[in-house]
Protein backbone atom coordinates (compact mmCIF):
# COMPACT_ATOMS: atom_id res chain seq x y z
CA UNK A 1 0.00 0.00 0.00
CA UNK A 2 1.36 3.42 -0.99
CA UNK A 3 0.75 6.37 1.34
CA UNK A 4 0.38 9.77 -0.30
CA UNK A 5 -0.58 13.33 0.49
CA UNK A 6 -3.74 14.92 -0.86
CA UNK A 7 -2.46 17.87 -2.90
CA UNK A 8 0.31 17.71 -5.48
CA UNK A 9 1.65 20.06 -8.11
CA UNK A 10 1.67 17.26 -10.69
CA UNK A 11 -0.79 14.36 -10.39
CA UNK A 12 0.94 12.40 -13.15
CA UNK A 13 4.27 12.70 -11.36
CA UNK A 14 2.63 11.60 -8.12
CA UNK A 15 1.22 8.50 -9.80
CA UNK A 16 4.58 7.82 -11.41
CA UNK A 17 6.37 8.03 -8.06
CA UNK A 18 3.87 5.76 -6.32
CA UNK A 19 4.16 3.14 -9.06
CA UNK A 20 7.95 3.39 -9.12
CA UNK A 21 8.26 2.79 -5.37
CA UNK A 22 5.72 -0.02 -5.35
CA UNK A 23 7.37 -1.81 -8.28
CA UNK A 24 10.86 -1.50 -6.79
CA UNK A 25 9.76 -2.70 -3.36
CA UNK A 26 7.84 -5.70 -4.70
CA UNK A 27 10.57 -6.66 -7.15
CA UNK A 28 13.29 -6.69 -4.49
CA UNK A 29 11.23 -7.71 -1.42
CA UNK A 30 12.10 -4.62 0.62
CA UNK A 31 10.33 -3.53 3.84
CA UNK A 32 9.67 0.10 2.85
CA UNK A 33 10.74 2.89 0.51
CA UNK A 34 9.94 6.61 0.77
CA UNK A 35 10.66 9.42 -1.67
CA UNK A 36 9.99 13.11 -2.15
CA UNK A 37 10.33 15.25 -5.26
CA UNK A 38 10.48 19.03 -5.03
CA UNK A 39 10.34 21.28 -8.09
CA UNK A 40 10.64 25.08 -7.97
CA UNK A 41 10.39 25.11 -4.19
CA UNK A 42 7.16 23.08 -4.01
CA UNK A 43 6.50 19.43 -3.25
CA UNK A 44 5.62 17.88 -6.61
CA UNK A 45 5.23 14.31 -5.30
CA UNK A 46 5.82 12.40 -2.09
CA UNK A 47 5.03 8.78 -1.27
CA UNK A 48 5.97 5.84 0.91
CA UNK A 49 5.37 2.17 0.23
CA UNK A 50 5.71 -0.70 2.68
CA UNK A 51 5.91 -1.55 6.35
CA UNK A 52 7.98 -0.25 9.23
CA UNK A 53 9.28 -3.73 9.99
CA UNK A 54 9.33 -6.90 7.94
CA UNK A 55 6.71 -9.30 9.23
CA UNK A 56 4.69 -6.57 10.98
CA UNK A 57 1.41 -4.87 10.03
CA UNK A 58 2.38 -1.25 10.79
CA UNK A 59 2.66 0.72 7.55
CA UNK A 60 5.43 3.23 7.05
CA UNK A 61 4.06 6.77 6.80
CA UNK A 62 5.12 10.00 5.15
CA UNK A 63 5.89 11.51 8.56
CA UNK A 64 8.24 8.71 9.62
CA UNK A 65 11.95 9.21 10.26
CA UNK A 66 14.68 7.54 8.23
CA UNK A 67 18.33 6.97 9.09
CA UNK A 68 20.27 8.87 6.39
CA UNK A 69 23.78 7.59 7.08
CA UNK A 70 26.54 9.53 5.34
CA UNK A 71 24.12 12.17 4.09
CA UNK A 72 24.87 13.44 7.60
CA UNK A 73 28.22 14.66 6.26
CA UNK A 74 26.63 17.54 4.35
CA UNK A 75 24.89 18.61 7.56
CA UNK A 76 28.12 18.37 9.58
CA UNK A 77 30.01 20.40 6.96
CA UNK A 78 27.27 23.06 7.00
CA UNK A 79 27.36 23.24 10.79
CA UNK A 80 31.12 23.77 10.68
CA UNK A 81 30.67 26.40 7.97
CA UNK A 82 28.36 28.31 10.31
CA UNK A 83 31.00 28.17 13.05
CA UNK A 84 33.50 29.51 10.50
CA UNK A 85 31.21 32.44 9.72
CA UNK A 86 30.83 33.04 13.46
CA UNK A 87 34.62 33.23 13.85
CA UNK A 88 34.82 30.10 16.03
CA UNK A 89 37.08 28.23 13.59
CA UNK A 90 38.47 28.50 10.05
CA UNK A 91 38.45 26.10 7.15
CA UNK A 92 42.23 26.36 6.89
CA UNK A 93 42.91 25.72 10.58
CA UNK A 94 45.45 22.90 10.80
CA UNK A 95 45.30 19.83 12.99
CA UNK A 96 48.30 21.10 14.93
CA UNK A 97 46.46 24.36 15.62
CA UNK A 98 43.25 22.52 16.49
CA UNK A 99 44.81 20.01 18.89
CA UNK A 100 47.77 21.85 20.49
CA UNK A 101 47.78 19.51 23.50
CA UNK A 102 48.99 16.56 21.42
CA UNK A 103 50.28 18.19 18.23
CA UNK A 104 53.82 16.98 18.93
CA UNK A 105 52.62 13.38 19.23
CA UNK A 106 50.87 13.44 15.84
CA UNK A 107 52.42 11.80 12.86
CA UNK A 108 54.19 14.77 11.22
CA UNK A 109 52.22 14.21 8.01
CA UNK A 110 49.01 15.24 9.80
CA UNK A 111 50.14 18.44 11.49
CA UNK A 112 49.44 20.70 8.51
CA UNK A 113 46.25 18.95 7.42
CA UNK A 114 43.35 21.41 7.35
CA UNK A 115 39.66 21.21 8.19
CA UNK A 116 38.94 21.59 4.47
CA UNK A 117 40.95 18.43 3.88
CA UNK A 118 39.09 16.57 6.63
CA UNK A 119 35.75 17.51 5.05
CA UNK A 120 36.84 16.67 1.49
CA UNK A 121 38.37 13.25 2.24
CA UNK A 122 41.84 14.42 1.26
CA UNK A 123 43.51 14.21 4.70
CA UNK A 124 45.11 10.79 4.22
CA UNK A 125 43.10 9.16 7.01
CA UNK A 126 41.98 5.54 7.13
CA UNK A 127 38.47 5.00 5.77
CA UNK A 128 36.65 3.43 8.77
CA UNK A 129 34.02 2.20 6.33
CA UNK A 130 34.52 -1.54 6.71
CA UNK A 131 33.23 -3.73 9.54
CA UNK A 132 36.77 -5.07 9.89
CA UNK A 133 37.87 -1.63 11.09
CA UNK A 134 35.22 -1.37 13.81
CA UNK A 135 36.89 -3.54 16.51
CA UNK A 136 39.91 -1.23 16.60
CA UNK A 137 37.65 1.84 16.67
CA UNK A 138 35.54 0.38 19.48
CA UNK A 139 38.67 -0.49 21.45
CA UNK A 140 39.60 3.21 21.35
CA UNK A 141 36.24 4.55 22.54
CA UNK A 142 34.93 1.91 24.94
CA UNK A 143 37.23 2.75 27.90
CA UNK A 144 36.38 6.46 27.58
CA UNK A 145 33.40 8.09 29.32
CA UNK A 146 31.46 10.82 27.55
CA UNK A 147 30.85 11.32 23.85
CA UNK A 148 33.11 14.38 23.50
CA UNK A 149 35.93 12.57 25.24
CA UNK A 150 35.43 9.57 22.97
CA UNK A 151 35.71 11.68 19.81
CA UNK A 152 38.80 13.36 21.21
CA UNK A 153 40.25 9.92 21.95
CA UNK A 154 39.62 8.97 18.31
CA UNK A 155 41.56 12.03 17.16
CA UNK A 156 44.44 11.36 19.55
CA UNK A 157 44.67 7.71 18.57
CA UNK A 158 44.37 7.84 14.80
CA UNK A 159 46.45 10.99 14.29
CA UNK A 160 49.49 9.26 15.81
CA UNK A 161 49.29 6.54 13.14
CA UNK A 162 50.95 6.86 9.72
CA UNK A 163 48.60 8.15 6.99
CA UNK A 164 46.64 5.53 5.08
CA UNK A 165 46.83 7.47 1.80
CA UNK A 166 48.62 10.46 0.31
CA UNK A 167 47.37 13.81 1.59
CA UNK A 168 45.65 15.75 -1.15
CA UNK A 169 44.35 12.67 -2.94
CA UNK A 170 40.73 11.59 -2.48
CA UNK A 171 40.22 8.67 -0.10
CA UNK A 172 36.77 8.47 1.51
CA UNK A 173 37.09 8.54 5.29
CA UNK A 174 34.55 8.59 8.09
CA UNK A 175 37.44 9.39 10.42
CA UNK A 176 37.89 12.80 8.81
CA UNK A 177 34.38 13.82 9.79
CA UNK A 178 34.66 12.42 13.32
CA UNK A 179 37.85 14.43 13.83
CA UNK A 180 36.29 17.56 12.31
CA UNK A 181 33.40 17.10 14.75
CA UNK A 182 35.87 16.74 17.61
CA UNK A 183 37.46 20.05 16.63
CA UNK A 184 34.07 21.78 16.64
CA UNK A 185 33.37 20.28 20.06
CA UNK A 186 36.72 21.43 21.42
CA UNK A 187 36.19 24.97 20.13
CA UNK A 188 32.64 25.33 21.50
CA UNK A 189 32.53 23.03 24.51
CA UNK A 190 29.31 21.55 23.09
CA UNK A 191 28.65 18.10 21.69
CA UNK A 192 28.30 17.63 17.94
CA UNK A 193 24.68 16.64 18.58
CA UNK A 194 23.97 19.91 20.40
CA UNK A 195 25.71 21.87 17.65
CA UNK A 196 23.57 20.21 14.98
CA UNK A 197 20.42 21.04 16.94
CA UNK A 198 21.57 24.61 17.55
CA UNK A 199 23.16 25.49 14.22
CA UNK A 200 21.06 23.48 11.74
CA UNK A 201 17.81 22.07 13.10
CA UNK A 202 16.62 25.10 15.08
CA UNK A 203 17.26 27.77 12.39
CA UNK A 204 15.53 25.64 9.74
CA UNK A 205 12.59 24.65 11.93
CA UNK A 206 13.47 20.95 11.85
CA UNK A 207 11.45 19.13 14.52
CA UNK A 208 11.59 15.52 13.34
CA UNK A 209 15.34 14.99 13.40
CA UNK A 210 17.54 13.05 15.77
CA UNK A 211 20.49 10.72 16.10
CA UNK A 212 20.96 6.95 15.77
CA UNK A 213 18.16 4.54 14.85
CA UNK A 214 14.72 6.16 15.28
CA UNK A 215 11.89 4.89 17.46
CA UNK A 216 11.47 2.95 20.70
CA UNK A 217 12.12 -0.73 21.28
CA UNK A 218 8.72 -1.36 22.92
CA UNK A 219 6.78 0.33 20.10
CA UNK A 220 6.57 0.10 16.33
CA UNK A 221 6.29 3.86 15.98
CA UNK A 222 9.04 4.33 13.36
CA UNK A 223 10.64 2.30 10.57
CA UNK A 224 13.34 -0.08 11.76
CA UNK A 225 16.59 -0.85 10.06
CA UNK A 226 16.93 -4.40 8.76
CA UNK A 227 19.79 -6.86 8.82
CA UNK A 228 20.02 -9.82 6.47
CA UNK A 229 20.46 -13.14 8.28
CA UNK A 230 22.72 -15.98 7.21
CA UNK A 231 19.69 -17.52 5.47
CA UNK A 232 18.98 -14.33 3.50
CA UNK A 233 15.99 -13.14 5.52
CA UNK A 234 15.62 -9.49 6.48
CA UNK A 235 15.22 -9.08 10.24
CA UNK A 236 14.15 -5.79 11.89
CA UNK A 237 16.57 -4.40 14.46
CA UNK A 238 15.63 -3.09 17.89
CA UNK A 239 16.57 0.64 17.93
CA UNK A 240 17.70 0.26 21.56
CA UNK A 241 20.26 -2.35 20.56
CA UNK A 242 23.66 -0.71 20.15
CA UNK A 243 24.23 -2.89 17.09
CA UNK A 244 21.30 -1.26 15.27
CA UNK A 245 23.61 1.61 14.30
CA UNK A 246 27.26 2.54 14.27
CA UNK A 247 28.79 3.72 17.57
CA UNK A 248 27.56 7.15 18.69
CA UNK A 249 31.10 8.51 18.44
CA UNK A 250 30.83 8.14 14.66
CA UNK A 251 28.01 10.72 14.69
CA UNK A 252 29.52 13.52 12.55
CA UNK A 253 30.12 11.01 9.76
CA UNK A 254 26.67 9.49 9.66
CA UNK A 255 24.09 8.93 12.43
CA UNK A 256 21.27 11.42 11.75
CA UNK A 257 17.68 10.24 11.39
CA UNK A 258 15.07 12.60 9.96
CA UNK A 259 11.67 12.74 8.27
CA UNK A 260 11.47 13.55 4.57
CA UNK A 261 9.49 16.73 5.26
CA UNK A 262 12.28 17.99 7.53
CA UNK A 263 15.18 16.65 5.47
CA UNK A 264 13.90 18.66 2.53
CA UNK A 265 14.20 21.83 4.63
CA UNK A 266 17.95 21.31 4.83
CA UNK A 267 18.42 20.24 1.22
CA UNK A 268 16.21 23.07 -0.06
CA UNK A 269 18.36 25.56 1.85
CA UNK A 270 21.43 24.20 0.06
CA UNK A 271 19.69 24.76 -3.29
CA UNK A 272 18.68 28.25 -2.23
CA UNK A 273 22.30 28.84 -1.31
CA UNK A 274 23.36 27.98 -4.86
CA UNK A 275 21.01 30.72 -6.06
CA UNK A 276 22.22 33.27 -3.52
CA UNK A 277 19.41 33.26 -0.99
CA UNK A 278 20.10 30.48 1.49
CA UNK A 279 19.14 30.97 5.13
CA UNK A 280 22.06 29.36 6.95
CA UNK A 281 25.15 30.77 5.22
CA UNK A 282 26.55 33.49 3.02
CA UNK A 283 26.56 32.82 -0.72
CA UNK A 284 30.34 32.47 -0.85
CA UNK A 285 30.25 29.92 1.97
CA UNK A 286 27.73 27.74 0.16
CA UNK A 287 30.02 27.98 -2.86
CA UNK A 288 32.89 26.73 -0.70
CA UNK A 289 30.80 23.75 0.43
CA UNK A 290 29.73 22.92 -3.13
CA UNK A 291 33.06 23.37 -4.93
CA UNK A 292 35.01 20.13 -5.53
CA UNK A 293 38.38 19.93 -3.81
CA UNK A 294 39.48 17.00 -5.93
CA UNK A 295 37.56 15.03 -8.51
CA UNK A 296 33.85 15.49 -7.89
CA UNK A 297 33.89 15.67 -4.08
CA UNK A 298 33.36 18.99 -2.34
CA UNK A 299 32.66 19.36 1.41
CA UNK A 300 30.01 16.81 2.31
CA UNK A 301 28.71 16.76 -1.25
CA UNK A 302 29.44 15.11 -4.55
CA UNK A 303 29.35 17.96 -7.08
CA UNK A 304 29.29 17.94 -10.87
CA UNK A 305 30.11 21.05 -12.91
CA UNK A 306 29.99 21.32 -16.70
CA UNK A 307 30.85 24.23 -16.42
CA UNK A 308 27.93 25.35 -14.22
CA UNK A 309 26.79 23.39 -11.18
CA UNK A 310 24.62 20.59 -12.55
CA UNK A 311 24.33 18.23 -9.61
CA UNK A 312 24.83 18.01 -5.86
CA UNK A 313 24.44 14.54 -4.43
CA UNK A 314 25.26 12.10 -1.65
CA UNK A 315 24.28 8.59 -0.60
CA UNK A 316 24.37 7.15 2.89
CA UNK A 317 23.99 3.80 4.63
CA UNK A 318 24.96 2.14 7.90
CA UNK A 319 24.27 -1.25 6.32
CA UNK A 320 20.70 -1.41 7.65
CA UNK A 321 19.25 1.67 5.94
CA UNK A 322 19.91 3.44 2.62
CA UNK A 323 19.25 7.06 1.67
CA UNK A 324 20.04 9.31 -1.27
CA UNK A 325 19.71 13.04 -1.98
CA UNK A 326 20.06 14.86 -5.29
CA UNK A 327 19.87 18.53 -6.22
CA UNK A 328 19.69 19.70 -9.85
CA UNK A 329 20.12 23.49 -9.53
CA UNK A 330 19.50 24.42 -13.18
CA UNK A 331 15.88 23.24 -13.00
CA UNK A 332 15.35 23.69 -9.24
CA UNK A 333 14.72 19.98 -8.77
CA UNK A 334 15.41 17.97 -5.61
CA UNK A 335 14.63 14.38 -4.86
CA UNK A 336 15.13 12.37 -1.69
CA UNK A 337 14.89 8.59 -1.38
CA UNK A 338 15.06 6.51 1.81
CA UNK A 339 14.78 2.80 2.63
CA UNK A 340 14.82 0.86 5.88
CA UNK A 341 17.17 -1.79 4.50
CA UNK A 342 20.66 -1.47 3.13
CA UNK A 343 21.56 -4.80 1.54
CA UNK A 344 22.37 -5.54 -2.10
CA UNK A 345 18.67 -5.62 -3.01
CA UNK A 346 18.23 -2.15 -1.52
CA UNK A 347 21.25 -0.88 -3.45
CA UNK A 348 19.80 -2.33 -6.65
CA UNK A 349 16.43 -0.73 -5.95
CA UNK A 350 18.03 2.64 -5.26
CA UNK A 351 19.81 2.58 -8.62
CA UNK A 352 16.60 1.62 -10.41
CA UNK A 353 14.56 4.36 -8.73
CA UNK A 354 17.21 7.01 -9.37
CA UNK A 355 17.40 6.00 -13.02
CA UNK A 356 13.65 6.17 -13.47
CA UNK A 357 13.39 9.55 -11.73
CA UNK A 358 16.20 11.04 -13.78
CA UNK A 359 14.60 9.77 -16.99
CA UNK A 360 11.22 11.18 -15.96
CA UNK A 361 12.46 14.55 -14.73
CA UNK A 362 15.09 15.09 -17.49
CA UNK A 363 17.06 17.62 -15.37
CA UNK A 364 20.05 17.87 -17.70
CA UNK A 365 18.19 18.72 -20.89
Amino acid sequence: MVATITAHADDTLQTFLEQTLSTARDKNSLPAIAALIQINGKTAAVAVDGVRAQGRQELATIGDRWHIGSNTKAITATMIARLVEQGVMQFEDTLADSFPAFAKKMDPAYRDITITQLLSHTAGLAPLTDDKELPQFEAVIEPVNGIQAQRMAVARNYLTMPPASVAGSFAYSNLGYIIAGAIAEARTGKTWEDLINEQIFAPLGIKDGGFAAPGFSDKWDQPRGHKKTFWGKLTPLDPADKHSDNPQALGPAGTINISLKDWILFVEDQLNGVHGHGKLLKTETYRKLHSPVTGNYALGWGAVYDPELLLLTHTGSNGYWLADMRIMPKHDIIFLIAMNSGDDAAEKSMKEIRKRLMERLKPFE
